[in-house]
């Protein structure tokens, strides 16, 4: 059954978390876009969370397996099993280690052919950890090969002997519509809602709170910044596990007049948030391909990031934005500050980042790219 033959393509995209993330956004944007040529499903090997509930009110078949802890895995994947066995599916796409492992475990079983991964960090996992490769490599030459967001981490799991010819490149995209540049009245009425002064300089952080996305160095970059008279508002959004330990850092470094915790704000209060955003930094010490920074980027603010995994393919230092060192406060505070003292560096650099994503990263091209593989895959 194929687009060849007049019938739609049949996809079962198989994710870890039903919750809000990088990956899990990018895949509801895509399903979400694609032609009627393709019937896409969605199995999460968790509980109901935001996106699946999305997706639900969408109109998409979804389902939920949770992978509570290791006692219930034998029932999950006989549950999977049946699932497979009862979808007669084209292509089964994969998204983290564990609906990596299984999928091409049981996909192989229930006699799928077409399983594809998708590659959103440069470890499988998301987690730098060596088991992680070893465990992903028992399973790989089960499937076809992973889709990766960035070149970086193509060439980091060929350099940890994965065959090249098993990757293929898409990089994520995003609707820029919404984050269109808005006028200098509107932002003034955005930063009134957020009690912001109209001539105070915004920083932003959009992450998880999460080891993986460096926020301990970026409030210490921000300490320096203070410590040598910059004027600003910095806001942090995001949730996560870290939140009381770096309110607590922030507290300790008397920080608290300057930086806000947003917590997790809905998906259309972002462009609200990078309206208003002067300087975007992104303090990460491991990443894919960071939406946040596409997002960034396609509103005009100029980038701070640090030059790991996919970002650098995002940021062209001193063009489009900076790269810092990762684990560097010093480094993204002397970034920082030379864009706090320029105006028109900012603004260049603004400009150059919107065209940039214009060209590259939207979400059409991105989901052109995405159909055209998968039907590459049935023919």
């Amino acid at each position: 059954m194929n687009a060849v033959e007049g019938k739609s393509i049949k996809i079962l995209h198989i994710l870890g978390s039903a919750g809000r993330g990088g990956t899990e956004e990018i895949t509801y944007a895509l399903v979400s876009h694609m032609k009627e040529d393709f019937l896409n499903e969605l199995c999460f090997l968790s509980k109901r969370g935001p996106i699946g509930e999305e997706l639900e009110h969408k109109g998409f078949k979804v389902y939920y397996l949770p992978l509570a802890n290791p006692w219930v895995t034998p029932m999950v994947a006989l549950r999977l099993y049946g699932l497979l066995r009862t979808n007669r599916y084209d292509i089964l796409h994969l998204y983290g280690l564990k609906a990596n492992f299984l999928g091409r475990i049981l996909g192989r079983l229930s006699r799928h052919k077409r399983i594809l991964g998708a590659l959103h960090s440069q470890y499988p996992s998301g987690i730098k950890k060596p088991w992680t490769l070893w465990l992903d490599r028992l399973s790989f030459g089960l499937s076809r090969g992973y889709v990766s967001n960035s070149q970086a981490a193509i060439d980091f799991l060929t350099a940890h002997g994965y065959k090249h010819r098993k990757f293929w490149l898409i990089h994520s995209g995003i609707d820029i519509e919404p984050f269109r540049m808005r006028d200098e009245k509107e932002r003034e009425k955005i930063k009134q809602r957020y009690n912001l002064l109209p001539d105070k300089l915004v920083i932003t952080c959009v992450a998880g709170l999460r080891p993986p996305k460096g926020h301990e160095y970026l409030i210490t970059a921000l300490y320096q910044l203070e410590r040598q008279g910059a004027d600003f508002g910095a806001l942090l959004v995001g949730f996560g596990p870290l939140r009381p330990e770096l309110e607590r850092l922030v507290q300790d470094l008397g920080l608290s007049a300057k930086v806000r915790f947003l917590g997790l704000v809905g998906r259309e209060e972002i462009p609200q948030i990078l309206a208003i955003t002067d300087i975007f930094v992104l303090p990460s010490l491991s990443e894919g391909l960071p939406t946040a920074i596409i997002e960034a980027m396609a509103t005009g603010c100029a980038v701070v990031g640090t030059s790991v995994g996919g970002t650098p393919e995002l940021v062209i230092d001193g063009e489009t934005g900076f790269l810092a060192n990762p684990r560097d406060p010093e480094s993204l505070a002397q970034k920082m500050a030379q864009l706090l003292k320029d105006s028109q560096l900012r603004q260049k650099m603004g400009e150059a980042g919107a065209k940039r994503v214009t060209e590259t990263f939207t979400l059409d091209k991105m989901v052109q790219r995405y159909e055209a593989l998968y039907k590459e895959l049935v023919t």
